[in-house]
């Protein structure tokens, strides 16, 4: 399928959709709504920023090559673990004796762009996911380094600790709340002139509520709207939240989202003039 112009005969032609992702990640999935004449209005409800030490992450770099196992969930992961590699003047050598289990297949193509190819990549992509694809594998006394996201679940190391693995499991980087929404995202969600509200991780969801004034102001203001959700997790996330999930796809992936939105009636092209 080109990826150039739009998209004229897709379902999601006029449809004003919401996206919560972080703003360096935004660009490549906007792009692929508008393309698909999608109207997208860009409200980054995370900010991604390095954890607030290093010296965990750092004695684990320094001692990657006694690990039989790098775990690494997404194309953040990719970027924050081998950009500190950098920093430290390291090449990635130390993986030549450590297997590499990529969660998905844009932390997979992530880590292909390095000239890295994982060994292993969970059909789900999913904490569970990452646990089932290890069953097949003798972990007892196996060194596991699981760089993860601040607030990440404690489900993979424990799972896996409890097959007799030792996880090494550093905060990476961190989720941090932005500041304020964008004008033109909070006047989208006041003046109720949107049709969905995709959310790619629970942590956009709960800023997205921080964000607006609470959980009251956050099901009031997404009442009319079609929700969004990349997986189970975060569906999880919207309905603590009293948020009624109309979309999730099979495969936790942006592209899987995409054709699920395509899939499902969301509305229909708009009459009123675009959002300015």
């Amino acid at each position: 399928m080109s990826t150039s112009g739009k998209l004229p005969t897709s379902p999601l032609r006029g449809c004003r959709i919401l996206v919560t992702r972080a703003a360096e990640q935004a660009a490549g999935f906007s792009r692929q709504l508008q393309q698909r004449g999608a109207v997208v209005v860009e409200c980054p409800t995370i900010q991604l920023v390095p954890p607030e030490a290093w010296t965990a992450v750092d004695a684990a770099i320094q001692a990657l090559s006694g690990f039989d196992w790098l775990i690494l969930t997404s194309a953040n992961g990719v970027r924050f673990f081998f950009g500190r590699l950098q920093e430290l003047g390291l090449a990635p050598a130390g993986l030549q004796s450590c297997k590499v289990c990529a969660v998905g297949p844009k932390t997979a193509e992530a880590l292909t762009q390095l000239g890295i190819t994982p060994d292993l990549i969970p059909e789900q992509f999913t904490g569970e996911g990452v646990v089932a694809a290890f069953h097949g594998h003798d972990l007892q006394g196996r060194r596991v380094l699981f760089p993860k996201a601040d607030g990440a679940r404690d489900l993979i190391p424990q799972q896996l600790r409890s097959r007799g693995a030792v996880v090494i499991d550093p905060v990476l980087y961190r989720n941090i709340i932005p500041q304020g929404l964008p004008d033109s995202a909070r006047l989208a969600l006041e003046q109720h002139q949107l049709d969905a509200v995709v959310f790619s991780s629970p942590s956009t969801v709960r800023n997205l509520a921080q964000l607006t004034g609470g959980i009251t102001r956050l099901q009031a203001l997404l009442a009319d709207l079609a929700v969004v959700s990349i997986g189970p997790v975060t569906t999880r996330a919207c309905q603590e939240l009293g948020l009624s999930v109309a979309v999730e796809p099979e495969q936790s992936t942006l592209d899987a989202l995409i054709r699920a939105l395509e899939q499902h009636t969301l509305c229909c092209p708009s009459a009123t003039p675009p959002i300015t």
